[in-house]
């Protein structure tokens, strides 16, 4: 299942104009459509435990649990209304981190540590801070093995973050590296996917996955292009492409990666792929 991470249409914005002052042309167009990312599950929204009746039959690791969730949430929702400020890292790490490093309990206490950590790189990615940003998404492998676990489509995500952050300090054998084991993790859980006897996990949940491979495809051919492999660029935007337009992927992948295709089409300078992906939409 995905966990949740920015908003959709902010995260694929913030994408796109990075990825546009990497090629060094106008990757930018219209906000995409917040409608599939993560409708598989909600996991950054840990439940509340609001009610006077609930409360009362809690265990002692939900009720911690809801502890965590409510200082969490209190700083989460400030970051979702922008921008992600010094403040808000700051409540992260004197609020957050440290009740979840005194939990006695270890799920609740890796699922607020990995949330706090994803959304702390997360505002340093925003701020162009791609060495602290790396340093937190790294931080967060040590939490993911226990929630959401290894496979959770988090961990292909959280690797491809990585790799954004890598390709912000121009690191690009270490951001081609990062995206090949996101597109590799990828792969097998899609494969898991379709072969479930739950139709919503080989439709939309593989849809979704899908989506997600096919944005670490992207990324992953302009990492071709500022290595100078051009014509791996081209191929693995291809690939981007194929993946993005298979069943049930929401047409806001789709546009991201033709915004991204355009771009390295023009970067190339390959008329027949300009032509190609001009005509894309």
């Amino acid at each position: 299942m995905h966990v949740r991470g920015r908003n959709p249409v902010a995260s694929t914005v913030l994408a796109l104009i990075f990825i546009g002052s990497l090629l060094g042309v106008n990757a930018l167009g219209h906000p995409q459509n917040a409608s599939s990312q993560a409708k598989s599950s909600d996991s950054s929204k840990p439940t509340r435990h609001d009610s006077v009746d609930v409360v009362a039959t809690l265990s002692s690791e939900e009720a911690a649990e809801g502890k965590l969730n409510d200082t969490y949430q209190s700083i989460a929702q400030q970051q979702k209304k922008g921008p992600c400020t010094a403040g808000i890292i700051e409540r992260y790490r004197s609020e957050v981190i440290p009740l979840a490093e005194k939990s006695a309990f270890n799920v609740p206490k890796n699922k607020f540590l990995f949330l706090a950590n994803r959304d702390i790189g997360n505002c340093y990615l925003a701020q162009q801070n791609f060495v602290e940003a790396e340093a937190s998404f790294q931080k967060i492998l040590q939490y993911l093995p226990v929630w959401p676990g290894t496979d959770d489509s988090a961990n292909p995500v959280n690797l491809r973050q990585i790799a954004t952050a890598q390709m912000g300090q121009q690191r690009w054998q270490a951001a081609e590296e990062s995206l090949q084991k996101s597109v590799s993790l990828f792969d097998s859980q899609i494969d898991k996917a379709l072969k479930s006897d739950n139709e919503f996990f080989r439709t939309e949940h593989a849809g979704n996955l899908r989506g997600s491979k096919a944005t670490s495809l992207a990324y992953l051919g302009v990492v071709y292009v500022r290595e100078g492999r051009t014509a791996d660029a081209l191929k693995t935007i291809e690939l981007a492409y194929a993946e993005a337009t298979k069943p049930n992927v929401s047409p806001s992948f789709i546009s991201e990666v033709v915004q991204i295709g355009r771009s390295i089409a023009q970067v190339t300078g390959d008329r027949d792929a300009i032509a190609k992906w001009s005509q894309r939409s």
